[in-house]
């Protein structure tokens, strides 16, 4: 009887959290891969489900008041994110590392009100020590600053003692989602998102994180291929409010008009504003006419997004997407492949970024710019908070031209041989995908 009373208990706790799962709403992929957790791992998976879902809440949601968005994405950004397009006087597009850190150090020494930096990785290193450099310039000039860190994304790579390092300058630092306690942690909510925002006037983005890598100082990789963008004026005021919404848990922030240009910021913040990007991806793919080119380090798109990539490439739309050569993650590269091989074989077209490793993530559209902190996931497209900006005209050129600088140097994705082993392998690597 005892033995019986424990299976029952353990059965009962198991079948709520499946029901209690199956019951969230969300995405079908998400759901299915949550209830195969939940029901390989009994007790132990509905105790971990239930701590994920400990003191919820609507958290880093920001809302630009006072304006009367248009029609399209940007009617859709202002219901989903509560942003609206923004004007901005010039951007730039950083096509690797070293660039973007040269022109952010720059501004950043130069900030005479304040800096604020958001990064899922911060880490010990040369890069680390220019930032404190060029923090304790702007600090000397008068600027505040503030700092949110990943909790996860920074485990192990910044130390307490470069943390004590960034608040000796006077920084405030934050740690978003912190790896300890595990009962206050949010594994699967991580603040992915890459912004610099300095005076409210310049503001960067990008696959760009605070580590040697990213500079190809010291990349194990081969050539760490990434991109960012930098917008100056009324647009980068968004950004600020974005970080300042994760700052304070919710901002509301009035937005002046002016600019030369439009563009439109955009964001995810998880479990009350989420999916904006995923929708915004599939409307952008379903009405291309030309072209869809994306770089992503990571590729596991959803059956949304897949779709509109294979009926696209059906259409006659040229569709290609580079992904890395030399991984960083072997079982991303495996995934990345089993989910690419169907979509090739309806026109997708795949390469391999030769170089080293691609960590950019951008999507060129027509004549449509996508770039930020997103991967082609799960992950960054459902249960991160994660940012970008969707330009048009010149700063989509000099994405299609960078695109077409590394197909040059890129080969077509060639699957070798596929043992049984691999096939096992890669199964149960698409079950568990929607948590990699």
């Amino acid at each position: 009887m005892p033995a019986a009373a424990v299976f029952v208990g353990a059965w009962l706790i198991t079948v709520t959290a499946v029901i209690a799962a199956a019951c969230r709403g969300g995405s079908p992929e998400l759901n299915c891969a949550l209830i195969l957790f939940i029901t390989a791992l009994p007790v132990a998976g509905a105790f971990i489900y239930a701590l994920s879902k400990l003191n919820r809440r609507e958290y880093g949601t920001l809302t630009v008041t006072d304006v009367q968005p248009g029609r399209g994405l940007e009617g859709a950004a202002y219901d989903c994110c509560g942003v609206c397009c923004a004007g901005y006087d010039r951007a730039e597009y950083f096509r690797d590392g070293g660039e973007y850190f040269t022109r952010l150090f720059k501004c950043i020494e130069a900030a005479r009100e304040r800096v604020y930096l958001e990064y899922f990785i911060v880490c010990r290193g040369k890069v680390f020590n220019r930032l404190l450099t060029a923090l304790r310039t702007a600090k000397d000039n008068g600027a505040e600053i503030k700092v949110i860190i990943d909790g996860i994304g920074s485990a192990f790579k910044a130390r307490r003692r470069d943390i004590k390092k960034l608040k000796a300058l006077g920084a405030e630092v934050k740690i978003f989602h912190r790896l300890i306690p595990l009962v206050y942690t949010r594994l699967n909510n991580r603040d992915h998102r890459k912004i610099a925002v300095i005076d409210g006037k310049a503001a960067f983005t990008g696959g760009i994180n605070i580590a040697d890598e990213y500079a190809n100082i010291n990349s194990p990789y081969g050539f760490w291929k990434d991109t960012g963008a930098a917008v100056y004026g009324n647009a980068a005021k968004v950004f600020e409010g974005m970080f300042l919404s994760v700052w304070n848990g919710g901002h509301k922030m009035q937005l002046e008009e002016g600019g030369k240009y439009s563009c439109l910021p955009y964001y995810d913040s998880p479990p009350a504003r989420a999916g904006f990007c995923e929708n915004a991806y599939a409307t952008a793919i379903n009405s291309a006419e030309r072209r869809v080119h994306i770089f992503t380090p990571y590729f596991c798109a959803s059956d949304k997004l897949s779709a509109a990539l294979a009926f696209a490439a059906l259409r006659g739309v040229d569709v290609r997407i580079i992904i890395p050569h030399v991984p960083d993650k072997k079982y991303a590269l495996e995934l990345s492949k089993a989910a690419a091989l169907p979509l090739a074989a309806r026109g997708v077209k795949f390469y391999e970024y030769t170089p080293g490793f691609m960590h950019a993530k951008s999507m060129v559209c027509d004549d449509s710019l996508f770039i930020g902190s997103y991967n082609l996931d799960f992950r960054s497209m459902r249960l991160n908070y994660e940012c970008g900006v969707l330009f048009h005209g010149d700063m989509c050129e000099r994405a299609e031209r960078d695109f077409w600088d590394c197909l040059r140097l890129s080969a077509p994705l060639v699957d070798g041989k596929v043992t049984n082993f691999r096939k096992i392998y890669r199964f149960v690597l698409k079950l568990f995908a929607p948590f990699m």
